[in-house]
């Protein structure tokens, strides 16, 4: 069994981008842990409104709270940036728009007390509130299900590891194996991640409800969604082409892929220039999977054309929005 792990055994990692309206809940929510973090630091993504003053007066406040001024390079970058300055064994990453309830820390730290060495993750159960607070009773949940080895599951099965990173718990040696956060992504790169981590440890979760993801209007979730689609399933195909041997043996999974895009690219189908640009990204792609999924603009069109026909204007919209939700939320 792994050994018990107590007070300060834990950094968290805070990535920030102008963030001053929810950043010292979040910090506040991390500094009143019943089991004490090490250090708790502020990874500021070169922001230009007031989240440096909150930061720094929070660091005068708390002695294990540090602001990290680092230069404007995206949410993977801060992280990666927060990373690089802790130096505890176990790091828990907090968005800072999220709350912690009080036993947070604990409740996960005692999972891996009494795991095993192969657990090198450990998340939660979660509950959405809105920009005041309050409980958002209708907002949907994905309760963790799955303990061990996840990775299939992660990477081929859309399985939902965690509603946010701020649920997230990992230990520094399974992390350094893995490397940090893609910086490539705008999308998706806390899923990466965790396909990462389950490439090489196994999972574990409390079933209580310790973090509060915050939906509001800047959520990262509802910025663009549905403009951004196609881009968003570029990027995914970046996180695919990690693991072509593992994506190749399911030809399903292959299969799948290529309707998803074909249903993404539907409604742009009197935008003919749109497809076409897509059809180049993909043709241009690293990833010989994203090469492979349409042997020419011919057989893109074909396609288009083909599923057209099959489910006409209002069963597409349907499949579409099922797609969207299941694929982008």
């Amino acid at each position: 069994m792994a050994g018990a792990a107590g007070s300060r055994d834990v950094d968290v990692v805070i990535p920030v981008y102008n963030g001053a309206k929810y950043l010292e809940a979040a910090v506040r929510s991390a500094a009143g842990q019943s089991l004490p973090a090490a250090r708790i630091i502020i990874a500021d993504d070169g922001s230009t409104d007031a989240t440096p003053a909150i930061a720094e007066r929070l660091a005068r406040e708390f002695d294990t709270v540090e602001h990290l001024r680092l230069p404007h390079g995206g949410e993977s970058s801060a992280r990666n940036g927060g990373i690089d300055a802790s130096n505890a064994p176990y790091i828990a990453f907090l968005d800072a728009d999220d709350i912690w309830l009080p036993r947070k820390l604990e409740a996960q730290m005692r999972v891996f007390a009494e795991a095993d060495d192969r657990v090198g993750v450990v998340h939660s159960a979660y509950v959405h509130i809105d920009e005041n607070g309050d409980l958002l009773k209708d907002a949907l949940v994905v309760p963790p299900k799955r303990r061990g080895n996840i990775f299939h599951q992660v990477l081929l099965e859309n399985y939902v590891v965690s509603g946010s990173a701020s649920s997230v718990v990992v230990r520094r040696d399974v992390l350094d194996r893995v490397g940090r956060f893609d910086e490539r992504l705008f999308h998706g790169a806390d899923w990466d991640m965790w396909i990462r981590l389950a490439s090489v440890a196994d999972f574990d979760f409390t079933e209580e409800p310790v973090v509060q993801i915050r939906i509001h209007g800047n959520s990262i979730q509802r910025q663009n969604a549905k403009r951004r689609a196609l881009d968003f399933f570029l990027q995914h195909l970046i996180i695919f082409g990690k693991w072509d041997d593992v994506v190749a043996s399911s030809p399903a999974f292959r299969s799948n892929l290529r309707r998803r895009a074909l249903l993404l690219l539907l409604p742009s189908i009197l935008e003919p220039q749109r497809i076409d640009a897509f059809y180049r990204a993909l043709e241009s792609h690293d990833s010989p999977l994203a090469r492979s999924l349409f042997k020419s603009r011919g057989d893109l069109w074909l396609a288009l054309g083909g599923m057209l026909g099959r489910y006409g204007v209002w069963r597409l919209r349907r499949h579409l929005l099922n797609d969207r939700r299941r694929f982008f939320e």
